[in-house]
């Protein structure tokens, strides 16, 4: 008698760890798949505000370079703008503010991912 409630144990233990474990993939899964969409969302708004970036940096240019009646020097202004952006990024990649403001957006998405889990 007690070898068939050993090998009762044995399957209902077997069964639970495949439960448990089909319960884990799905898990990372819904996982993976709010972050893939996430990152493609991200992904399509950056490519979208490139290109926004890009014609209105074009059409500064164009006006600068009536307003001085110049053909060159609306570009080179609009260069020199972004060389300042460039370096204030750099200086805040160095000093490590601009790393620490994305760990702390990172772990607010993920805190409010698990609230979100939590209360369903």
């Amino acid at each position: 008698m007690d070898i068939l409630k050993i090998s009762k144990l044995k399957e209902t233990f077997t069964e639970y760890i495949r439960v448990k474990f089909e319960l884990f993939k799905l898990d990372l899964t819904e996982h993976l798949s709010n972050v893939l969409a996430q990152m493609i969302a991200y992904l399509v708004i950056l490519v979208i505000s490139g290109l926004m970036v890009t014609f209105l940096s074009i059409a500064l240019a164009h006006f600068l370079n009536s307003f001085f009646q110049n053909e060159a020097i609306g570009y080179l202004i609009v260069a020199g703008i972004y060389l300042l952006f460039l370096l204030l990024v750099f200086f805040l990649l160095k000093s490590g503010k601009l790393k620490a403001f994305f760990e702390a957006k990172l772990m607010e998405n993920i805190s409010n991912e698990k609230s979100n889990d939590e209360t369903k």
